[in-house]
């Protein structure tokens, strides 16, 4: 976070961090993202905001910032709103937060919360999915980002929601963002998939291993939809690939 505050600074906005045992908190522009430190993973905020070194933040996409103001945008595998906050911080006016462990979705709540942000982050603890999920109830915040509906369950039912299901929610659906442990490969493959085309961009975590299912072969669906995709960082997890598509028949293509 301290780098990413460096690099607002050198472009002439008005940053400051502020940091205690209670919160950690960054502030742009009059704009504050504030995160419990019980409810946040620094790994997390650190990829997020490419706030090390060694990582390479996934967000960070010129051709999706640079028109994301006064836009909205769907976040799907919210975590602890990190990302949605980020969004935020780069003006986003509305964000759907989609986050499947109870716990987590709590979490993404008081962060969304201490940030002031209650007006522009609407926050679901549902899986996108088709029908009701089982997850466990209580799940370690350290370590949730590597939850998946498609290898996990529990006892805890949280609703499903579909992709049509969260359009209905945004007027000016600008950016799709899904890091999601293997959902992406059911949105982007499956029975709603031609209504991806709403988006203008899509920013996606691919996870192979868990879904079974080729980069390829959702990088050539994409196309299909009108979409040019590019691979950006791996950030912390080996496993998997992120992607940015730009929607080419999108009206500001």
């Amino acid at each position: 976070m301290a780098s990413y505050a460096c690099r607002l600074q050198a472009s002439g906005n008005r940053v400051s961090i502020d940091v205690s045992l209670e919160r950690v908190g960054l502030e742009v522009n009059g704009v504050p993202a504030v995160f419990n430190t019980h409810c946040v993973n620094a790994d997390d905020i650190a990829e997020v905001f490419a706030g090390a070194e060694f990582l390479e933040s996934n967000y960070e996409v010129p051709e999706v910032l640079s028109g994301l103001r006064g836009r909205e945008v769907v976040d799907v595998g919210a975590n602890v709103g990190d990302t949605a906050l980020y969004f935020v911080l780069n003006g986003a006016r509305k964000v759907i937060a989609v986050e499947p462990l109870p716990n987590v979705a709590k979490c993404a709540e008081e962060n969304v919360r201490l940030s002031g942000a209650t007006d522009k982050v609407k926050v679901l603890n549902a899986a996108l999915s088709n029908e009701p999920v089982g997850v466990p109830c209580d799940y370690d915040v350290l370590s949730s980002r590597y939850f998946s509906t498609l290898k996990g369950s529990g006892p805890c039912k949280v609703p499903g929601i579909t992709l049509g299901d969260l359009l209905n929610m945004v007027d000016d659906p600008y950016l799709l963002k899904m890091d999601c442990e293997g959902c992406e490969a059911q949105v982007i493959l499956g029975p709603e998939r031609e209504r991806l085309r709403a988006f203008e961009h899509i920013i996606f975590e691919a996870h192979p291993r868990t879904t079974g299912v080729s980069n390829d072969k959702l990088l050539a669906s994409l196309k299909e939809l009108g979409f040019e995709c590019r691979p950006l960082g791996h950030g912390s997890k080996l496993d998997a690939s992120t992607y940015y598509c730009k929607n080419l028949t999108s009206k500001t293509a």
